[in-house]
């Protein structure tokens, strides 16, 4: 959704759509702003109460029906990478939807934010447990692949257009 709305300021196909993708982009990072908001409150309130994040988030049948869908598949110590994810999706959205005329830097900018991702959840390992992080890790190395050819097809490296023999 953040892609389709930023890209619609590009387009600009109707001022009706334009401020209905003002409306969208806000509306949702605001409300996601403030669930992320909410989880590092609770986990903090959690902390100082019980000296563990996990008492409040995982065991108030309250907080994880309302917040849970942003923490769950964290390992309790790591309720902070709701954060780091929601800025990802945004910077890579805005990479994705407002970089479409420089073709190069998008493409490289894109490489540059994969490799952190993949750095980062490789190094970092949030989830709960090792197959879950085998399995996220797995796909912050396809999408990093998936850059990285997307390099290719930008004609960085001023490759033939064809590789099919005529």
């Amino acid at each position: 959704m953040c892609i389709l709305c930023l890209w619609e300021l590009t387009q600009r196909d109707s001022p009706a759509e334009v401020v209905l993708a003002i409306f969208m982009f806000f509306s949702m990072g605001a409300s996601l702003g403030w669930a992320a908001f909410k989880v590092i409150h609770l986990a903090k309130r959690s902390v100082n109460m019980h000296k563990n994040p996990a008492y409040i988030l995982y065991s108030d049948p309250s907080a994880l029906n309302k917040w849970g869908f942003l923490y769950v598949q964290y390992r309790a110590t790591a309720y902070y990478c709701v954060v780091p994810v929601l800025v990802y999706i945004m910077i890579k959205s805005m990479f994705i939807a407002l970089a479409q005329p420089a073709s190069v830097a998008q493409a490289v900018a894109l490489v540059v934010i994969e490799a952190a991702v993949l750095i980062a959840a490789s190094v970092l390992r949030p989830w709960m447990d090792k197959k879950t992080n085998i399995f996220n890790i797995s796909i912050a190395a396809v999408n990093l692949f998936n850059a990285i050819l997307l390099l290719f097809f930008t004609q960085i490296f001023n490759q033939p257009v064809s590789f099919l023999p005529k």
